[in-house]
């Protein structure tokens, strides 16, 4: 992330860099990101995207690395995407995306993606729980066929994204998170409370009941 921030990379069309291993790999919030040689880490420099709905570069992202797992795991049905940005088999984490976005003035230029996807290799004594495609039965792992997917798959949705429409976008994504009326923990500004999950708005907040009144969030965070 820090390197395709690099004036030389700018103003190309959507770069990609790959890194084998990173010495400072991070996530969002700063926590970070634990890069073990095997894995797969790649910045993602959008400049093709509609800009006034960077909101939803989030969702487009989540759903892409949702579905390039899901190629590989096509009988494993407990993948889900856990708000705002993780996605998690049999609740454990096994892909993180961080976006950021470059400004000029009031003006964003550009979107910058962070994905990690463990594929060989899940981290060991942190916070949580993890997993990896080689730990859930994928042997043969190609980091070359995965990012020509994940290519694909971006292509599609900014094509869908430049039909305007962005309900369509949300409701995929919710397909592919816990269902409505889910209870869950969650975090904002430090303070944890329980709410009943009610979905996400067109605007790209998540919609959480709490004491029979419904919030809308922006930075979020659920527990579980």
């Amino acid at each position: 992330m820090d390197e395709i921030r690099k004036d030389i990379y700018r103003g190309k069309k959507n770069n990609i860099l790959m890194a084998y291993k990173q010495t400072k790999g991070r996530g969002r919030r700063n926590n970070r990101w634990t890069s073990s040689l095997g894995n797969l880490f790649i910045s993602i420099k959008l400049n093709t995207y509609n800009k006034s709905k960077g909101y939803i570069l989030n969702y487009i992202t989540a759903i892409v690395i949702y579905d390039t797992i899901s190629y590989y795991l096509k009988e494993n049905d407990n993948i889900i995407i856990k708000w705002p940005n993780d996605i998690l088999i049999n609740n454990r984490k096994i892909a993180g995306i961080l976006i950021e976005s470059v400004s000029k003035g009031k003006k964003i230029i550009d979107f910058n993606l962070g994905i990690g996807i463990n594929l060989k290799f899940a981290p060991e004594n942190i916070k949580y729980k993890t997993t990896s495609l080689m730990n859930e039965g994928v042997n043969k792992i190609s980091r070359k066929n995965i990012l020509t997917k994940i290519i694909s798959l971006f292509n599609y949705w900014e094509r869908v994204l430049k039909d305007n429409n962005s309900k369509f976008i949300i409701d995929c994504w919710m397909k592919r998170s816990i269902p409505l009326n889910s209870e869950i923990r969650v975090r904002e500004n430090n303070k944890i409370f329980k709410g009943i999950y009610k979905g996400i708005d067109l605007d790209g907040s998540i919609k959480v009941m709490n004491n029979n009144k419904i919030g809308k969030f922006h930075s979020l965070e659920i527990i579980e």
